[in-house]
């Protein structure tokens, strides 16, 4: 399961967002708040999708099962003289235990937050922490290459792996020197293989919810460069809250059409590689979580170990050609839609899938 940390300086409304994508009450979050030594508090999200849904209505299933992701919220970061000194252990918690990073901006001024900032002020805070990032990597890289510096000086076993470790570390040192992200760095194959255990933070996918306040919904100030989702969180999670109806009124009162924390999920899931297919049926209807190019036998892993084992062919139609067709399969067949796949089909995102195992 994916793992999403929000993160951010103090004062951010973090908090509020991560217990609108959990489901956590609020007021515990606040009571917890600061209680973990620098661990962050953990909670499911699920990843809702339209096309999903729409096969649950068709098939009325027994279970409607979308994908899940992990939200940390993450304490706060800080920016000052002072304050750096407490950030070793928060980033040490995000560079181990986080696939992706979602960065929490407020679009108000701090000194007063009826003012909406600038986008030059937006992206002042977005790469003040991306430079505290960066500075991390620097320090974890400069670590390891002064061990290899002597390791690669001794005839043991893996003093050759160890040479070709340090060359690359020398190249993203050069980089961090910089102030240039890992991400930026253009690494492949075994280079890649060599440093990934590092789980540099300035390598880690990262998309800036900014949080707005209630006077400015759908008024966002454009920030460019960045994968960024307006949300105001407080909003959010006052909305998640009520009954539907209710819900609705007020969401007109504010020209809304639909929430945006899933659009939030769905953009921190994007950004991790990610991709779904589809099982569909009376009994069923789920979303799988798989990478980008992942091939069939992978596809069937992630419903039972023994359906890749005796893997034999996949039955697959796209979402688009089923949604087509009108869910009539007969349709789907009669229009050369429904293909059998073998091993090595790349599964695309939206794929309906049904696997045939000898086992």
């Amino acid at each position: 399961m994916p793992r999403i940390a929000l993160i951010g300086t103090p004062q951010t409304g973090k908090t509020t967002l991560w217990c609108a994508l959990t489901g956590a009450d609020y007021q515990t979050a606040l009571q917890q708040a600061g209680q973990a030594g620098g661990k962050a508090r953990v909670g499911i999200s699920k990843i809702e999708d339209a096309r999903l849904s729409r096969l649950s209505a068709h098939f009325r299933p027994k279970k409607h099962t979308p994908a899940v992701a992990e939200f940390a919220d993450s304490t706060a970061i800080q920016l000052t003289s002072e304050g750096r000194e407490k950030n070793g252990v928060i980033l040490a918690n995000l560079r181990n235990e986080t696939d992706g990073l979602c960065l929490v901006v407020p679009a108000w001024k701090p000194e007063n937050p009826s003012v909406l900032r600038t986008e030059a002020e937006i992206k002042a805070e977005i790469e003040a922490i991306a430079t505290e990032f960066v500075f991390a990597d620097l320090a974890i890289a400069e670590t390891r290459i002064e061990k290899l510096k002597v390791q690669v000086t001794k005839p043991t076993p893996t003093r050759e792996r160890d040479q070709k470790e340090l060359d690359v570390l020398k190249v993203l040192h050069a980089a961090f020197s910089e102030g240039k992200p890992a991400a930026g760095v253009a690494l492949k194959g075994e280079d890649a293989k060599l440093v990934k255990g590092f789980r540099f933070l300035s390598e880690k996918p990262l998309v800036v919810a900014l949080n707005l306040p209630e006077t400015a919904v759908g008024k966002a100030p454009s920030v460019g460069g960045y994968s960024v989702v307006p949300i105001c969180a407080k909003l959010e999670l006052e909305l998640l809250g009520m009954e539907a109806e209710e819900r609705a009124a007020f969401m007109g009162d504010y020209g809304l059409t639909e929430l945006a924390t899933p659009a939030l999920v769905q953009a921190c899931f994007r950004s991790l590689g990610l991709q779904y297919f589809f099982t569909a049926g009376e009994d069923e209807c789920r979303a799988w979580i798989i990478r980008k190019g992942d091939d069939a036998v992978e596809a069937a892993s992630k419903i039972h170990s023994d359906l890749a084992r005796g893997f034999v062919a996949a039955e697959v139609v796209s979402f688009a050609d089923w949604e087509a067709a009108a869910g009539d399969m007969k349709v789907v067949k009669a229009r050369a839609r429904l293909r059998q796949e073998g091993k090595g089909y790349i599964v695309a995102d939206g794929d309906i899938v049904n696997i045939k195992s000898g086992v």
